[in-house]
């Protein structure tokens, strides 16, 4: 009777312990996503966030409207010809560089306020960019224009010595057809004039974008 009892009772237990594992695997959740489907939701949401992101806003617009201006700004302020592939270099007026950056920074400044530490850190940011703008790149720029004027120079003495060597055609005509390196970019940094006018730019760029937004 003990041994009939204590087979019922365990018999009790692995039936309830069964259909509670039933009613377990039943109730786990599903398998979460896959990756692919997780990154394309969280895209998808990314996306809608930086429309209405504005310091994105005003830092894209005034580097846009800059670089857009600048085949204009050329011919009015430096009596250039008229060329929109000014549009995709650097250099010129404004300075885009300036404008975005200070654009970001006063963006930040209106929405944390001027004591935060965020936007002393875009502060510090534009101050560098700024600084590089008008120095390091400025200088490269030089460097360039005066090593394209010696490269020409060579070239020219180097075709002027071959042409009056009337026995050596054959090395004339191997020289000339050589491949010629492209000149190097001289248009790559700012004046402080420039550097000045793209930070106003960036910070009324910013104005209007908080005024209408």
């Amino acid at each position: 009777m003990l041994k009939h009892c204590f087979v019922s009772y365990n018999a009790n237990d692995l039936y309830l312990s069964f259909s509670n594992s039933k009613f377990n695997l039943a109730s786990c959740p599903k398998k979460p996503p896959r990756l692919t489907s997780c990154v394309v939701n969280v895209g998808f949401q990314d996306i809608a966030e930086v429309i209405h992101n504005k310091v994105l806003i005003a830092a894209g617009t005034s580097a846009v409207i800059g670089q857009l201006s600048k085949p204009f700004t050329s011919v009015v302020l430096y009596g250039k010809n008229l060329d929109f592939r000014s549009v995709f270099q650097a250099g010129g007026f404004p300075s885009t560089h300036s404008s975005s950056v200070v654009a970001a920074a006063t963006a930040i400044a209106f929405e944390r306020g001027f004591a935060d530490s965020i936007f002393g850190l875009t502060v510090v940011y534009a101050g560098l960019i700024m600084y590089d703008a008008q120095g390091v790149r400025r200088e490269v720029g030089k460097h360039a224009k005066v090593l394209n004027k010696l490269t020409a120079n060579a070239r020219r003495s180097e075709v002027m010595s071959l042409k009056g060597n009337e026995s050596n055609k054959v090395l004339q005509s191997d020289e000339i057809s050589e491949e010629v390196a492209p000149p190097l970019k001289e248009s790559i940094g700012h004046t402080e004039v420039e550097v000045i006018a793209g930070a106003l730019f960036g910070f009324l760029v910013t104005f209007s974008v908080y005024s209408l937004m």
